[in-house]
């Protein structure tokens, strides 16, 4: 069982989500050129998604930035990648024509909010440090989290774990 005592960082479990959004693939190491285009193509036609969102839960909308390797589905990314830039909506979502759905099974995460901009520097303090010292491993690929009440460019990484 993981009981983490390290300031800033949670340990979230999950249950099953379903996101819909608009999904890519590209290379990793030319992810800043085609990741944030498809947050922009999301925002531009959110209204097509509202119907999918519970009605309650419109007021905290839980926004995912999901990743998966191109080949082994939920694995971190390898060369190339596959992003999905979504929202949380109902179980059993069937997604419209140009949209995705992407359903992460029931999980546990160390979780840690940071910045945009430390992102990277945030992924590498966990993967070498955190990880190692609550003695778990990775199971997957890292996951962004984002609810309206962050502040700009904030972000939450969900570090998925066994």
């Amino acid at each position: 069982m993981i009981v983490t005592k390290i300031k800033g960082v949670d340990k979230v479990v999950l249950p099953e989500i379903t996101v819909l959004g608009k999904e890519g693939i590209g290379l990793s190491s030319a992810a800043t050129s085609w990741v944030a285009p498809l947050w922009d193509e999301m925002n531009q036609h959110f209204d097509e998604v509202i119907p999918f969102i519970d009605a309650t839960e419109i007021e905290n909308l839980h926004l995912w930035g999901l990743m998966s390797d191109q080949q082994n589905w939920l694995a971190p990314w390898g060369e190339t990648g596959r992003y999905l830039a979504g929202v949380q909506v109902k179980p059993g979502t069937i997604a419209p024509e140009g949209w995705s759905v992407w359903v992460l099974p029931a999980q546990t995460y160390l979780t840690l909010k940071t910045d945009g901009e430390k992102i990277d520097r945030a992924t590498e303090i966990m993967l070498e440090q955190v990880l190692p010292l609550e003695k778990v491993t990775l199971a997957g690929a890292v996951q962004e989290h984002y609810l309206p009440n962050f502040a700009e460019g904030e972000v939450a990484l969900y570090f998925p774990v066994q």
